[in-house]
């Protein structure tokens, strides 16, 4: 059978800087795709996680993104979305146009997500609001946490103690910065940690951030998703805004934050994340990320009839 031809690009996000940032997948033309076509492109293009574009399965939306690690689809991905909305703005999809802000109704497993495409210095500037996090205590033995994570227990912060969210997010706050640079996980126990609680991903993080300009610097552990490390996680960094607020961290007489996040630097692949938080009723009402991205590579990949694995 004649093989079909899929179009992708790679782009780097979080950043202006290739090579750096956190590499996404994006699959611009996907509405003849299979689910198992999906998940075998993005085994095949192997980063974190690949964006496929769809129509809108409604008249009301302008689009549907679908994520997949290369071991199984998510409900949500935060670089990847910020990098599907650039390849959209470069090849100028849906009307979009240099200095001409835009917004989107965009479909997912976790409901109509707004995207808006803004413009700085000719380039795109993607932003799109998350659900709230909700935050709950830490289930399990905290020793056997900090083992899995190569962390001493005093490397805790002793002001928070760790927290997860109804999503399996795990937030582990440091004291410090040089703790958060020198842990070194164990993925097996991670992967222990995961089954046992029913957790995604692990978010080390410090707001002790010495002289640099950020707000907080994290690191991001997702064994259980065919994810190690992960350079930059938008959907991780975005709850953190929440975390501040919720464990009384920030100014309660204000209702609007903005904060600047760093991750990936420990892998030599730094990108910064941009935060948005409004407050209501003296509870998170809405959280946005926000950052640039910059595509690195452009090819085909050639879909076989069989394109599910035989052996």
């Amino acid at each position: 059978m004649a093989a079909s031809v899929v179009r992708f690009r790679q782009v780097d996000a979080f950043t202006r800087k290739p090579f750096t940032g956190n590499p996404a997948g994006v699959v611009p033309d996907s509405g003849h795709l299979t689910t198992t076509d999906m998940q075998n492109i993005a085994r095949e293009i192997n980063v974190s996680e690949t964006a496929f574009i769809l129509p809108a399965d409604s008249e009301k939306n302008d689009l549907k993104l679908r994520w997949f690690t290369p071991t199984q689809e998510v409900d949500l991905c935060g670089h990847a979305t910020i990098a599907a909305f650039h390849v959209l703005a470069e090849e100028g999809q849906f009307g979009l146009q240099v200095n001409e802000p835009q917004s989107f109704l965009v479909e997912t497993r976790v409901g109509v997500l707004t995207v808006d495409v803004e413009w700085f210095d000719l380039r795109p500037y993607i932003k799109f609001s998350i659900p709230p996090p909700r935050f709950f205590p830490y289930p399990g033995d905290i020793r056997y946490l900090c083992g899995a994570l190569g962390l001493a227990d005093i490397e805790l912060s002793q002001k928070v103690k760790p927290q997860i969210t109804g999503s399996g997010f795990c937030f582990v706050p440091v004291r410090n910065l040089e703790s958060l640079k020198t842990l070194e996980p164990n993925q097996h126990l991670l992967r222990k940690l995961n089954e046992r609680h029913d957790l995604n991903g692990f978010a080390v993080v410090t707001t002790d951030t010495g002289d640099l300009e950020e707000d907080w610097v994290m690191r991001f552990f997702a064994p259980s998703l065919g994810i190690f490390e992960d350079p930059v996680t938008g959907t991780a960094n975005g709850p953190m805004a929440a975390f501040l607020w919720e464990n009384g961290f920030l100014d309660r007489s204000k209702k609007h934050f903005s904060f600047r996040a760093l991750q990936g630097d420990n892998i030599g692949r730094p990108g910064i994340v941009r935060v948005n938080m409004v407050i209501k009723d003296d509870q998170v009402n809405m959280i946005q990320i926000a950052g640039e991205a910059v595509s690195v590579i452009e090819g085909n990949i050639r879909l076989h009839g069989d394109s599910a694995s035989r052996f």
